[in-house]
């Protein structure tokens, strides 16, 4: 029998602890990968038409009129992966809570967004807003609603609880986007991205006359 020193048994025990660690990377769903966190701090945090406050972890951007975006420093991707968790509310009208990226300035961008509202929604047609993607300014919701009906949004599988918090996971490479809430194995959407104009910016998003709260950002690429 072949006997193995201490440097071979060592070598032999960090193969095995690898090859462990990559089959469980690779066997997590899209949606329920963790990535590395990104700081979201106030000093970090480039804000238009809003106001922010942090606490507990948290990060919430005050109600006005018209969107609002708190950009993030140090994130700067043209392609990639970010997550975060959401919070808005079940106020019908005024929650709109998601991540800008791919951004350029105040005016261009793309974002995917929740509309909490609608996530239990009796009526199939109201729920199946509850997810959106569009890209500023020449993709708003309403021309895409118009145009192209059921395609830019979409139900969320297992309906959460609109006041509760909300994972948001979002994959932008190879000219398409995905989007996964609450650690789907599968996307809600999965669609061409809308624009070839790229930046690399990304933000806290709220939409015309909504607050939301955001947490827990990562990096997931």
């Amino acid at each position: 029998m072949r006997k193995f020193t201490n440097g071979a048994q060592a070598i032999c025990g960090l193969a095995i602890l690898l090859i462990a660690t990559s089959a469980a990377t690779q066997a997590a769903p899209a949606g329920q990968r963790a990535g590395a966190p990104i700081t979201l701090a106030l000093d970090r945090l480039e804000l238009f038409n809003r106001t922010a406050t942090a606490a507990n972890g948290e990060v919430r951007l005050n109600v006005a009129t018209d969107a609002g975006l708190a950009w993030i420093a140090g994130v700067a991707r043209t392609e990639g992966c970010l997550s975060l968790e959401v919070r808005g509310s079940n106020e019908v009208g005024r929650s709109f809570v998601g991540i800008a990226f791919r951004g350029v300035d105040k005016d261009r961008y793309d974002v995917v967004y929740v509309r909490p509202f609608r996530f239990r929604s009796e009526d199939p047609a109201l729920a199946a807003h509850s997810l959106q993607y569009m890209s500023m300014p020449d993709h708003p919701w309403p021309v895409l609603r118009e145009r192209s009906p059921g395609v830019y949004e979409s139900a969320i599988g297992s309906a959460p609880d609109p006041d509760h918090w909300v994972h948001l996971m979002v994959r932008f490479r190879s000219g398409r986007m995905q989007a996964f809430v609450n650690g789907a194995a599968t996307p809600q959407l999965d669609l061409p991205l809308l624009t070839q104009e790229t930046g690399g910016r990304a933000a806290l998003w709220v939409g015309n006359n909504s607050s939301g709260a955001f947490r827990n950002l990562r990096d997931c690429s």
